[in-house]
């Protein structure tokens, strides 16, 4: 297959690839890599226009900040902590070189940004991604799926959430959680 091809593939295939985390947690028909990366995407942006950063850069790498799952898969968190060091960094940058390199430089630099917390919307964005992941374990845990307060014990104190909480908006939904009870 060639290139753009194999990047449309990506594309359609990121709609396919489950956040496979919620698996562990009893979520049988998880959100898919996408659903994640939209909303994201959409936090990352309002809240950089509210900060004055670059929003739309905000936006197109919180898009695509998980674009090589669509090769690689959604691998959970104790799955990474049981790899070689160094090894799932390189197979990530390598899917991302082949998936923009030739038709998109720019979005390779741009992931690296992100991935390195280079810039204040890299870092932002890897807040965002901490706050969606803490929003929708929230969500799985008030439709019943009580496992999830494994990822909300977890998160509740992340250093990413507290960096947030000065958007009165979200600040509020932030506040917002009585645990599903």
């Amino acid at each position: 297959m060639n290139g753009e091809n194999s990047w449309v593939e990506d594309l359609l295939n990121l709609k396919r690839t489950p956040r496979s985390g919620w698996f562990r947690v009893g979520v049988n028909r998880p959100e898919s890599v996408a659903d994640h990366s939209f909303a994201t995407g959409l936090l990352a942006w309002r809240i950089a226009r509210e900060r004055g950063l670059d929003a739309e850069r905000v936006l197109l790498m919180a898009l695509l900040h998980d674009f090589h799952e669509a090769r690689l898969g959604d691998i959970p968190s104790p799955a990474k902590a049981a790899l070689p060091a160094g090894v799932l960094v390189e197979a990530e940058g390598r899917i991302r070189r082949e998936q923009w390199g030739t038709h998109a430089p720019e979005v390779v630099a741009l992931l690296e940004e992100f991935e390195g917390g280079e810039s204040e919307e890299a870092r932002l964005v890897r807040a965002v991604d901490t706050l969606e992941l803490f929003l929708q374990a929230r969500r799985y845990r008030r439709a019943g799926f009580t496992d999830a307060d494994e990822f909300l014990s977890a998160l509740r104190g992340a250093r990413e959430l507290g960096e947030l909480g000065d958007i009165p908006w979200l600040a509020e939904a932030l506040g917002d959680d009585d645990g599903g009870r």
